[in-house]
């Protein structure tokens, strides 16, 4: 009965969660741009920016979990293509971010390599920030991935924002650690520039480490949002087991939390008919946004 209920409501629990994400976000945006402030580093702009893009694309995030089922004139099946042009638009953003925190420390590098000038690092409070912020980022980003699980992995919102969540932790733990090991490194030893540039050099690192999930969320977000063939395994085997039919004789088109299934007919009976309404029953047990369409 419970994992009925919960199944029936993939939306409200995609609303809680964002809900949650968003006051988590305040603090770790908050958090972030105050450190950014106090050392003026190009690893804490990175991370603070990072965070605050990611407090208000959360909220923009919410509002379209709440408005993607409303269906219009223009739009009478729903909204729900704003979910993956959400998902589209925000893995911009995170690019974007990533590639200001390089383009920004490079006169850095240039200055100190170059002119052999530049300024020793300052960690300060960085240390502690990013235990505090690594720990609350890791967590959130494992609280919205159980949630996404909880929609039967539907819910395009939760998988960004678990994901973003993801690469906001990472940022911070990599910020921490690498300032740790930079000051166990003598200042004249061969890597004692890493004092001077680190900066970089741990935002090219993050960079590196953290490209690779935003990069398929980018395809499959676009994908949903022309109208691709979905490619879930556990959304063809739901179908089958709702139809009866092979994945040969149906194609399954995913948008946001909305699940078309198109099956082509020679012509729509009253037989037909019938059957839909027995499919979706046991479709939407597990997709509540499921629809069947016969293509004749």
């Amino acid at each position: 009965m419970q994992k009925h209920e919960t199944q029936a409501n993939q939306k409200k629990i995609e609303n809680r969660a964002l809900v949650v994400t968003v006051l988590v976000n305040v603090v770790t945006a908050g958090a972030g741009v105050g450190m950014y402030f106090l050392t003026g580093l190009t690893t804490m702009f990175l991370d603070g920016m990072y965070s605050t893009i990611a407090l208000a694309s959360t909220v923009i995030a919410l509002l379209i979990s709440i408005y993607s089922r409303k269906r219009t004139k223009n739009h009478p099946g729903g909204l729900y293509f704003m979910e993956p042009l959400y998902a589209l638009l925000k893995v911009f953003m995170i690019f974007t971010v990533l590639v200001t925190g390089i383009v920004m420390s490079i006169p850095v590098v240039i200055e100190y390599f170059i002119h052999g000038s530049g300024e020793v690092m300052d960690a300060g409070a960085v240390p502690w920030y990013a235990i505090f912020a690594t720990s609350v980022c890791l967590g959130l980003s494992l609280f919205n991935r159980i949630q996404f699980k909880k929609t039967n992995c539907t819910s395009m919102l939760l998988r960004t924002e678990a994901q973003t969540n993801l690469i906001d932790g990472l940022q911070s733990a990599g910020i921490g650690l690498a300032f740790f090991i930079i000051q166990l490194i003598p200042r004249d030893s061969a890597l004692g520039f890493l004092h001077y540039t680190g900066d970089f050099f741990i935002s090219l690192v993050i960079i590196a480490i953290s490209v690779k999930d935003p990069v398929v969320l980018l395809l499959d977000s676009f994908r949903e949002l022309t109208d691709g063939i979905a490619k879930d395994k556990d959304i063809y085997a739901a179908v089958e087991e709702a139809t009866g039919l092979q994945p040969s004789e149906f194609t399954v088109i995913k948008t946001g939390m909305m699940i078309r299934v198109c099956i082509p007919v020679k012509q729509i009976t009253e037989e037909d008919i019938q059957a839909k309404d027995r499919m979706l029953a046991i479709l939407r047990r597990k997709y509540e946004n499921a629809e069947i369409i016969y293509i004749a």
